[in-house]
């Protein structure tokens, strides 16, 4: 246990000391009060009706009360829990300037570019949730580092720019403005800004109004920051040319678009990066991007002392000293208290309430379910249908409603956790939904948006109401269907063949009505599930021909709800992930389990009909689906150790570097231990790799090749590590990194045509007795969605750029150096002033 108030311990501490000697004080009166009245006889004699066993209980109680009060007052930890908070993410691209008039020396002794770095630097550091890409730019620009949330590679790659680092010398602000925009795309998500980091000497390069005028109408910001000293010229290092800031440029490009201007001033640095952020914060921005934001805080245990005292307080306020029984009113508070939902952690929600109110009224209750920042449909739902006044008047004298909004900010973690309780209790899977419950809590049904507006929603509402749940937008069970269906169905009147007949058929119905139905929402599957279920309960012995048809749909139920959550690229699994919220492993397990009860229902059925072809076909693809599933999770998982495996062995070595530096070292061999722990790890992400790398798969385009110049790069780590030469190991390690982290799958992508899927199980056919011709039972439906090959975006040129930068060159040196010096001699011919080459 550790506190985290000892600041406290100022006036807890007196107060302990003086309840102490009080305590100890009034002990001692009482004795010498007692010795008075019996003259100091060694006997007393005295009678008297208190208790000397509650006296004793009283102190204590109101000692310890004490006591654990002070304790609670101390903060006390046990401890931490994980927490996840989503935050709205920025969009910026910083436009660094490089060229050599950046080395120049007169701002507050540090370079040009030292400063611009420092604030760039602190700038970062204080938005961690935002997307940020770096383009540093001279008399062309180079993308360093696409938008990504990844601090650790964005400064790596700040920290290795210098002055003179582009091989083409001036300012061309205008390019670099346009290769912003590229990285940004043709439709740049809300939220983008661009940064420009710069002197705005030797502009050069076409004038940037038109980009400005683009940037302007997409509402994207340029914030520019303007360093060195305006008409003051100041020395070039290793240059015999002068250079004077003109800052007059960068100011227009602010005002051009509603952006900021500032001047770049080190000694002020902490008031610049607050009005950098105050100026990004203002930027508009809807709920589509968000980005994670993960941290630990202690847990936190003042709660159990402190109720620890007010029980034994209120002990000693009720418990009477001269009474030889307990105060019932004292048992009856302290047993209230100690059972009381608050100590149990229920908490009264507005559910809780709007049902109490509904049951004192004697009204339905309408819970409704919407997504406010996240769900478009909700929030026209909410515009259309919630907000119109036929709806208003309507709620008023029908029904007691409760809005149940989750939003993805906003809210705490415990009402948030609270609100999913209550949508996964009613299996709320889509908003937004209403479900419409009786005193009792029983469903009467659901309704969704009705784009026929308020009165045609409001018509199927009090239909609902008068017990019609066919008008609902889900029949949760059998016991929601239709009455005429029920009864027709639960006909006692009929043979047990029959109803497994009426049972079958009804589902097979609902399936050719909506082949997809199943896939929709739990409630839906839950029906189809129910009516095949039904359909092999009643089944007769001597009719296997049913119970075999029965446990074939049901396993293809199951079969198809795993692969509906199974991806066919990693741009698929991020969309299926989104949609279903839970993390790629965590769906890739459900899917799993579903498989999993598809292929037990399956075995149910084999031994009815052995020789069934198409039930071994289905066995075929089942197994083969389980098969991919499992390669999928052991390469994530690998994926996972091999970064952080990495990541470990890259820090320690930088450190081991650092003790040298200051020669301070060690015979022993240190680190080798984690770098053979990231070579293992990656030798396995390559083995899991190349088990899955048949298409459809998980692994990005170049992934298994990437992973392979990772092995190469970390089995060359260990030898300068023994020789100490740790700078190059340093360097083969990082290396490897950048191998295993492919940072375009930081930025928000833009849609591709999907892989086609693989043959299907075949169709089972027979639709047993009465209406059961022809329905296919394939996992994926009818007919599976078709990629539109021809329907694929033109990648700009800067994307192969990106895709160059993600990987080293083993035989013809560092790609980053060979692509700069084919910008060089691209850019050869241009004209640049001679005295102004900087």
């Amino acid at each position: 246990m550790k506190f985290l108030s000892y600041h406290h311990l100022i006036w807890v501490l007196p107060i302990l000391l003086g309840a102490t000697a009080a305590l100890y004080w009034s002990i001692r009166q009482r004795r010498q009060a007692i010795q008075l009245l019996t003259n100091h006889a060694a006997k007393c004699n005295l009678q008297t009706n208190a208790s000397p066993l509650r006296r004793r209980i009283l102190t204590v109680s109101l000692f310890s009360a004490l006591v654990l009060t002070l304790l609670a007052a101390l903060r006390p930890t046990g401890g931490t829990e994980f927490n996840e908070n989503k935050k709205p993410a920025k969009n910026l691209i910083v436009l660094l300037d490089v060229s050599r008039s950046m080395g120049a020396n007169d701002s507050d002794g540090l370079s040009r570019m030292d400063a611009a770095k420092l604030l760039l630097r602190e700038f970062i550091n204080t938005r961690p949730t935002d997307r940020i890409g770096l383009i540093s730019f001279a008399g062309a620009s180079y993308p360093e580092c696409p938008t990504t949330i990844d601090r650790t590679m964005l400064l790596q790659r700040l920290d290795k720019l210098k002055p003179g680092s582009l091989p083409v010398g001036g300012t061309d602000i205008n390019t670099a403005l346009l290769e912003a925009q590229n990285l940004l795309g043709d439709d740049p998500p809300t939220g983008s800004a661009i940064l420009v980091f710069s002197d705005g000497d030797n502009v050069t390069g076409e004038s940037p109004a038109r980009v400005l005028e683009e940037l302007k109408k997409a509402n994207i910001a340029v914030i520019a920051a303007a360093f060195g000293k305006p008409g003051s010229p100041a020395p070039v290092p290793n240059s015999p040319l002068e250079s004077t800031a003109d800052h007059s440029t960068l100011n227009k490009l602010a005002d051009a678009t509603d952006g900021l201007y500032l001047a770049g001033i080190p000694s002020k640095v902490d008031a610049q990066i607050e009005e950098l952020s105050t100026r990004v914060d203002t930027i508009e921005i809807n709920g589509d991007n968000f980005a994670k934001e993960i941290y630990n805080r202690p847990l936190d245990l003042y709660a159990y002392p402190l109720t620890l005292a007010l029980i034994l307080l209120m002990i000693h306020l009720f418990l009477p000293l001269r009474s030889k029984a307990w105060h019932p009113l004292t048992a009856l508070i302290v047993l209230s208290f100690i059972f009381s939902p608050a100590l149990k952690g229920a908490q009264h929600t507005d559910f809780d309430r709007a049902l109490k109110e509904a049951k004192e009224e004697e009204l339905p209750l309408a819970v409704i379910f919407t997504g406010s920042d996240w769900s478009q449909l909700s929030i026209t739902f909410e515009k259309e249908i919630l907000s119109h006044k036929v709806y208003q008047d309507w709620a008023k004298s029908k029904v007691i409603t409760v809005l149940i909004d989750l939003p993805r900010t906003g809210i705490d973690k415990e009402s948030r956790n609270a609100r999913r309780a209550l949508a996964a209790k009613f299996d709320i899977t889509s908003y937004p939904m209403v479900i419409f419950l009786d005193t009792d809590e029983n469903n009467l049904g659901t309704l969704s948006h009705d784009s026929k507006g308020a009165a045609s929603w409001i018509k199927r509402a009090n239909a609902i109401l008068d017990g019609d749940s066919s008008v609902s937008d889900t029949a949760a069970s059998i016991d929601y269907l239709p009455e005429a269906v029920k009864e027709q169905l639960e006909n006692k009147d009929l043979t047990d063949t029959q109803r497994s007949i009426g049972y079958y058929n009804k589902g097979v119905e609902f399936e050719r009505a909506e082949p997809n139905l199943e896939l929709k929402s739990k409630d839906q599957f839950k029906l189809l599930v129910d009516l095949y279920s039904k359909a092999a309960e009643f089944a007769p012995i001597d009719r296997t021909d049913l119970l075999f048809k029965a446990r074939l749909k049901l396993g293809l139920l199951h079969h198809r709800k795993g692969k509906s959550m199974v991806p066919n690229s990693q741009e698929e699994a991020m969309m299926k992930a989104m949609e279903l919220q839970m993390e790629p492993v965590k769906m890739l397990e459900e899917a799993l389990k579903s498989f999993r009860k598809g292929l037990a229902l399956y075995k149910q059925a084999a031994p009815l009909e052995p020789a069934n072809d198409k039930l071994s076909t289905n066995f075929a693809v089942l197994y083969r689906d389980i098969t991919r599933v499992k390669g999928y999770l052991d390469y994530l998982k690998a994926y996972q150790a091999a970064i952080e495996t990495t990541l470990a062995a890259v820090t320690q070595e930088k450190r081991f570097l650092k003790s040298l530096e200051r020669e301070v070292t060690t015979k022993e061999e240190v680190n080798k231990a984690t770098i053979d722990e990231s070579s293992n790890a990656i030798d396995d992400l390559v083995k899991k790799a190349l088990a899955i790398k048949e298409k459809p798969t998980l692994l990005p385009e170049e992934g298994l090749k990437d992973y392979k110049l990772a092995l190469e790069d970390i089995v060359l780590a260990p030898s300068p590590h023994l020789d100490r030469d740790l700078e190059a190991s340093v360097q083969h390690i990082q290396d490897a990194l950048d191998h295993l982290i492919d940072p375009q799958q930081m930025q928000p992508q833009q849609g591709e045509g999907d892989e086609e899927g693989d043959g299907e199980p075949g169709e089972e056919g027979e639709g047993g007795e009465e209406e059961e011709e022809g329905q296919g039972d394939r996992p994926d439906g009818e007919d599976e969605g078709q990629g539109d090959g021809d329907e694929e975006g033109e990648k700009p040129e800067e994307s192969k750029n990106d895709a160059d930068l993600r990987r080293s060159g083993k035989e013809n040196g560092d790609l980053r150096d060979r692509l700069l010096e084919r910008l060089g001699n691209k850019n050869r011919n241009k004209r640049i002033p001679r005295n102004k080459d900087h």
